[in-house]
C-alpha cells in the first residue's frame, strides 16, 4: 500500500510541472503540503481497509484504486490554479497516456523477469518497477510539456481551440481502457497474441498522443506568430497614423506661412508708401499695429 499510494506522487508533480511557472511561493508550499497530506490520509485508510479485510488484493484492485485515489490529488491542483480547467484536462489526458505507456512497460518486464512473482501477485516488486520506469520517463514528459505551457501562453488570450482539444487524451484513454485488456485471466496475458496486441494497441495509443503533442504545439507557434505580426501591424498602424498627423500639422503651418508672409508684403508695401509721401505718423501707427498683432500672436 505505501508502494501504490507513492506511485500517486510522480503523476501528480507531472500534473503541476506545466502550471509551475504562473505558481506563487505561498501556492507551491499550499500544494507540496496538500498532496502529502492525501498521500498520508489515503495511506492509513486503504492500510485499514485492507488490514480488515474490507478490501482484498484481487485481480484489478488497484486499477480501480487509482481511480479513487488519484482524484483528490487533480482537485487539488485545478482548484488551486485556475481557471485553466480544459488544459488541466488536457495534462490530465497527456499524463494516462504515458502512464499506460509506462504501465505496459512495466508489466511486460514484470513477466519477463520475474513470472513466478506474477503468478502469485507480488505486486510490490510490480509497483518498483513501474515506479523506477516512470521516474526514468519523466525528463522527457516535462520537456514535452515545458514546449507546449509556457508561463507566456498561460497568462496569454487563451485560445479556443482548448476547449474542444482539452478533453481530447482522456477520451482516447477511456476507448482504449474499455479494449477488454483490463478483464482478461492473469494467466492469459503470458500468449504471444495477447502480448502482441497489447503493445500494439497501447503503441498506436502512444503515436496518437505524440502526434497530438506536435500538432497542438504548432498550432500554439502559429497563433503566436499571428499575435505577433497582429501587434506589430498595429505598432505600424499607430507610426503611420502619427506621420500623417505631423504632415498635416506641416501644411497647416506652410500654409500659415505663406498667409503671413503675402500680409507681411503689403503690409510693408504700404508702410514704404507712407514713408514716401511723408505720412510718418501714419507709418507709426501702422508698425504700432503691427507689434500689437504680433504680441497677441
Amino acid at each position: 500500500m505505501f508502494l501504490f499510494c507513492v506511485s500517486l506522487l510522480p503523476p501528480a508533480y507531472l500534473r503541476y510541472y506545466p502550471f509551475r511557472s504562473i505558481a506563487g511561493s505561498t501556492t507551491r508550499r499550499f500544494l507540496i503540503g496538500g498532496h502529502l497530506i492525501i498521500f498520508l490520509l489515503e495511506l492509513i485508510l486503504l492500510s485499514l481497509l485492507f488490514y480488515r479485510e474490507i478490501l482484498t488484493f484481487d485481480d484489478g484492485i488497484f486499477q480501480k484504486l487509482y481511480y479513487f485515489c488519484y482524484m483528490p490529488h487533480f482537485l487539488l491542483l485545478i482548484f488551486t490554479i485556475r481557471p485553466y480547467w480544459f488544459r488541466h484536462l488536457f495534462v490530465l489526458g497527456l499524463q494516462a497516456i504515458y502512464m499506460i505507456s509506462i504501465h505496459t512497460l512495466a508489466l511486460e518486464v514484470f513477466k519477463m523477469l520475474l513470472p513466478q512473482a506474477w503468478m502469485f501477485n507480488r505486486f510490490h516488486l510490480y509497483f518498483v518497477i513501474y515506479l523506477a520506469l516512470f521516474l526514468l520517463g519523466m525528463p522527457l514528459m516535462m520537456r514535452i510539456l515545458r514546449q507546449l505551457f509556457t508561463s507566456r501562453q498561460l497568462l496569454g488570450k487563451r485560445p479556443s481551440f482548448w476547449l474542444y482539444l482539452g478533453p481530447v487524451p482522456l477520451l482516447l484513454c477511456y476507448y482504449h481502457g474499455n479494449a477488454g485488456y483490463m478483464t482478461l485471466d492473469p494467466s492469459l496475458l503470458f500468449l504471444p497474441s495477447i502480448q502482441l496486441y497489447t503493445v500494439v494497441t497501447r503503441g498506436v495509443l502512444l503515436l496518437v498522443g505524440l502526434f497530438l503533442v506536435v500538432s497542438i504545439r504548432d498550432g500554439i507557434l502559429q497563433v503566436q506568430k499571428m499575435f505577433s505580426l497582429k501587434e506589430r501591424n498595429l505598432q505600424l498602424q499607430e507610426q503611420l497614423t502619427q506621420l500623417n498627423d505631423y504632415a498635416v500639422s506641416l501644411r497647416q503651418e506652410q500654409k500659415e506661412l505663406a498667409i503671413l508672409r503675402h500680409d507681411s508684403r503689403h503690409q510693408l508695401r504700404m508702410l514704404a508708401e507712407l514713408v514716401e509721401n511723408g505720412h510718418y505718423r501714419e507709418a507709426e501707427q501702422l508698425l504700432l499695429r503691427l507689434q500689437e498683432e504680433m504680441v497677441k500672436k
